[in-house]
Protein backbone atom coordinates (compact mmCIF):
# COMPACT_ATOMS: atom_id res chain seq x y z
CA UNK A 1 0.00 0.00 0.00
CA UNK A 2 1.33 3.40 -1.17
CA UNK A 3 0.70 6.33 1.93
CA UNK A 4 -0.39 9.43 0.54
CA UNK A 5 0.51 12.81 2.11
CA UNK A 6 -2.17 13.81 4.19
CA UNK A 7 -2.90 17.74 3.71
CA UNK A 8 -5.06 20.55 6.17
CA UNK A 9 -7.73 21.90 4.53
CA UNK A 10 -6.77 25.04 3.61
CA UNK A 11 -3.26 23.66 2.07
CA UNK A 12 -5.72 21.25 -0.07
CA UNK A 13 -7.68 24.46 -1.10
CA UNK A 14 -4.77 26.20 -2.67
CA UNK A 15 -3.89 23.26 -4.11
CA UNK A 16 -6.47 22.78 -5.85
CA UNK A 17 -6.82 26.14 -7.01
CA UNK A 18 -3.14 26.04 -8.35
CA UNK A 19 -3.50 23.32 -10.29
CA UNK A 20 -4.44 23.99 -14.12
CA UNK A 21 -8.06 23.86 -14.82
CA UNK A 22 -9.62 23.62 -18.38
CA UNK A 23 -11.09 26.97 -20.08
CA UNK A 24 -14.04 27.68 -18.67
CA UNK A 25 -17.35 30.24 -19.45
CA UNK A 26 -15.76 33.42 -19.43
CA UNK A 27 -16.94 37.53 -20.85
CA UNK A 28 -14.55 39.79 -22.93
CA UNK A 29 -14.11 41.93 -25.44
CA UNK A 30 -12.84 40.01 -28.05
CA UNK A 31 -11.77 36.07 -28.70
CA UNK A 32 -9.18 34.87 -30.71
CA UNK A 33 -9.03 31.31 -31.30
CA UNK A 34 -6.04 29.32 -33.07
CA UNK A 35 -6.97 27.26 -35.17
CA UNK A 36 -6.15 23.59 -35.08
CA UNK A 37 -3.80 24.49 -31.89
CA UNK A 38 -3.60 21.88 -29.20
CA UNK A 39 -3.63 19.06 -31.38
CA UNK A 40 -3.74 16.16 -31.48
CA UNK A 41 -3.34 16.59 -27.81
CA UNK A 42 -6.27 18.17 -27.02
CA UNK A 43 -9.08 15.93 -29.05
CA UNK A 44 -8.99 12.99 -26.99
CA UNK A 45 -9.34 15.17 -23.32
CA UNK A 46 -12.21 16.64 -25.19
CA UNK A 47 -14.06 14.14 -26.86
CA UNK A 48 -13.16 15.60 -30.60
CA UNK A 49 -13.92 12.21 -33.17
CA UNK A 50 -12.71 14.49 -36.06
CA UNK A 51 -9.42 15.43 -34.81
CA UNK A 52 -8.41 17.65 -37.78
CA UNK A 53 -4.43 18.70 -37.71
CA UNK A 54 -5.13 21.51 -40.75
CA UNK A 55 -2.25 21.65 -43.30
CA UNK A 56 0.98 22.33 -43.31
CA UNK A 57 3.94 22.65 -46.31
CA UNK A 58 8.06 23.41 -46.40
CA UNK A 59 7.94 21.50 -42.21
CA UNK A 60 6.05 24.31 -41.05
CA UNK A 61 2.20 23.26 -39.63
CA UNK A 62 -0.97 25.21 -39.48
CA UNK A 63 -1.73 25.27 -36.28
CA UNK A 64 2.03 26.79 -35.38
CA UNK A 65 1.32 29.54 -37.47
CA UNK A 66 -2.16 30.12 -36.39
CA UNK A 67 -0.70 30.33 -33.04
CA UNK A 68 1.92 32.49 -33.96
CA UNK A 69 -0.64 35.18 -36.00
CA UNK A 70 -3.42 34.87 -32.32
CA UNK A 71 -0.75 35.84 -30.14
CA UNK A 72 0.29 39.06 -31.58
CA UNK A 73 -3.34 40.01 -32.18
CA UNK A 74 -4.26 39.06 -28.88
CA UNK A 75 -0.87 41.29 -27.12
CA UNK A 76 -1.67 43.94 -28.93
CA UNK A 77 -5.13 44.35 -28.10
CA UNK A 78 -4.50 43.54 -24.39
CA UNK A 79 -1.62 46.69 -24.66
CA UNK A 80 -4.45 48.73 -26.02
CA UNK A 81 -6.39 47.33 -22.76
CA UNK A 82 -8.96 44.98 -24.18
CA UNK A 83 -10.24 41.75 -22.79
CA UNK A 84 -9.42 39.19 -25.11
CA UNK A 85 -10.14 35.02 -25.06
CA UNK A 86 -7.28 33.62 -26.36
CA UNK A 87 -8.60 30.08 -26.90
CA UNK A 88 -6.81 27.05 -28.41
CA UNK A 89 -9.14 24.46 -30.99
CA UNK A 90 -10.81 22.58 -28.10
CA UNK A 91 -11.39 23.77 -24.83
CA UNK A 92 -14.52 23.41 -22.65
CA UNK A 93 -17.18 25.96 -21.47
CA UNK A 94 -18.44 28.59 -23.83
CA UNK A 95 -17.76 32.74 -24.07
CA UNK A 96 -19.58 35.81 -24.10
CA UNK A 97 -17.72 38.89 -26.28
CA UNK A 98 -18.16 41.49 -28.42
CA UNK A 99 -16.57 39.61 -31.35
CA UNK A 100 -14.92 36.48 -32.25
CA UNK A 101 -12.66 35.67 -35.00
CA UNK A 102 -11.05 32.04 -36.04
CA UNK A 103 -7.99 31.93 -37.86
CA UNK A 104 -6.94 29.43 -40.39
CA UNK A 105 -4.54 29.00 -43.13
CA UNK A 106 -5.70 26.82 -46.52
CA UNK A 107 -4.75 23.82 -47.82
CA UNK A 108 -5.02 22.69 -50.99
CA UNK A 109 -4.19 21.38 -54.20
CA UNK A 110 -1.09 23.96 -55.11
CA UNK A 111 -2.41 27.05 -55.86
CA UNK A 112 -6.00 26.05 -55.88
CA UNK A 113 -7.55 28.02 -53.76
CA UNK A 114 -6.02 31.53 -51.14
CA UNK A 115 -7.49 33.67 -48.81
CA UNK A 116 -11.39 33.59 -47.37
CA UNK A 117 -13.99 34.09 -44.70
CA UNK A 118 -16.21 31.84 -42.72
CA UNK A 119 -19.49 33.28 -40.91
CA UNK A 120 -23.10 32.43 -39.46
CA UNK A 121 -26.00 34.96 -40.88
CA UNK A 122 -26.06 36.76 -37.40
CA UNK A 123 -22.45 38.34 -38.03
CA UNK A 124 -22.99 42.04 -39.75
CA UNK A 125 -22.07 42.53 -43.88
CA UNK A 126 -20.29 45.53 -42.31
CA UNK A 127 -18.08 43.20 -40.27
CA UNK A 128 -17.19 41.11 -43.11
CA UNK A 129 -16.93 43.77 -46.29
CA UNK A 130 -14.62 45.90 -43.97
CA UNK A 131 -11.81 42.91 -42.94
CA UNK A 132 -12.00 41.85 -46.60
CA UNK A 133 -11.66 45.59 -48.17
CA UNK A 134 -8.49 45.70 -45.55
CA UNK A 135 -7.14 42.15 -46.10
CA UNK A 136 -7.70 42.33 -49.78
CA UNK A 137 -5.61 45.48 -49.74
CA UNK A 138 -2.61 43.89 -48.51
CA UNK A 139 -3.05 40.63 -49.33
CA UNK A 140 -1.64 39.99 -53.59
CA UNK A 141 -3.09 36.47 -53.94
CA UNK A 142 -6.47 35.08 -54.39
CA UNK A 143 -9.66 35.92 -52.43
CA UNK A 144 -11.42 32.88 -52.86
CA UNK A 145 -14.85 33.89 -51.36
CA UNK A 146 -17.65 33.82 -48.42
CA UNK A 147 -18.94 30.30 -46.80
CA UNK A 148 -17.70 28.25 -50.06
CA UNK A 149 -17.58 25.31 -47.52
CA UNK A 150 -19.31 23.61 -45.20
CA UNK A 151 -16.89 23.75 -43.13
CA UNK A 152 -16.96 27.49 -42.82
CA UNK A 153 -20.29 28.17 -42.79
CA UNK A 154 -20.88 26.30 -40.34
CA UNK A 155 -17.43 26.00 -38.05
CA UNK A 156 -18.33 24.49 -34.84
CA UNK A 157 -16.56 27.54 -33.28
CA UNK A 158 -19.03 29.80 -33.48
CA UNK A 159 -21.55 27.85 -31.54
CA UNK A 160 -19.02 28.06 -28.18
CA UNK A 161 -19.46 31.38 -28.24
CA UNK A 162 -21.90 34.07 -27.83
CA UNK A 163 -21.11 36.71 -29.86
CA UNK A 164 -22.98 39.35 -32.47
CA UNK A 165 -19.71 39.59 -34.87
CA UNK A 166 -18.34 36.06 -36.03
CA UNK A 167 -15.67 35.07 -38.35
CA UNK A 168 -13.37 32.57 -39.66
CA UNK A 169 -10.51 33.58 -41.43
CA UNK A 170 -8.58 31.72 -43.74
CA UNK A 171 -5.34 33.76 -44.53
CA UNK A 172 -3.90 32.19 -47.39
CA UNK A 173 -2.83 28.51 -48.65
CA UNK A 174 -0.29 27.27 -46.90
CA UNK A 175 0.19 24.88 -49.59
CA UNK A 176 0.75 27.06 -52.70
CA UNK A 177 4.63 27.64 -52.82
CA UNK A 178 4.45 31.51 -53.84
CA UNK A 179 1.88 32.13 -50.94
CA UNK A 180 3.52 30.07 -48.17
CA UNK A 181 6.87 32.71 -49.29
CA UNK A 182 4.81 35.65 -49.22
CA UNK A 183 3.48 34.67 -45.53
CA UNK A 184 5.94 33.01 -43.78
CA UNK A 185 7.96 36.11 -42.74
CA UNK A 186 4.61 38.53 -42.28
CA UNK A 187 3.05 36.53 -39.56
CA UNK A 188 3.69 39.02 -37.17
CA UNK A 189 2.09 41.57 -39.61
CA UNK A 190 -1.01 39.16 -40.00
CA UNK A 191 -1.36 39.67 -36.31
CA UNK A 192 -0.98 43.37 -36.01
CA UNK A 193 -3.42 44.06 -39.39
CA UNK A 194 -6.11 41.66 -37.40
CA UNK A 195 -5.97 43.67 -34.08
CA UNK A 196 -5.96 46.90 -36.04
CA UNK A 197 -9.47 45.93 -37.79
CA UNK A 198 -10.76 44.46 -34.58
CA UNK A 199 -10.13 47.91 -33.06
CA UNK A 200 -11.60 49.67 -35.32
CA UNK A 201 -14.71 47.22 -35.40
CA UNK A 202 -15.05 47.18 -31.31
CA UNK A 203 -14.49 50.21 -30.26
CA UNK A 204 -13.40 50.55 -26.22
Amino acid sequence: MIRLPSFSAPLLALLVLAAPSAAAAEAGDILVQAGHEGRPASCAVHHVKACNLGTGANGAREREWTAQVADVTTRVLRDRGYAVLRRPADYDGSDTVRAAVFLHFDGAAPCASGASVGFPATTSRAFVDAWEGRYRAWFPYRFVGENFTKNEHGYYGFRKVDAPQKMLIEFGEMTCPAQFAWMAPRLHEMGALLAAFLMEQVPR
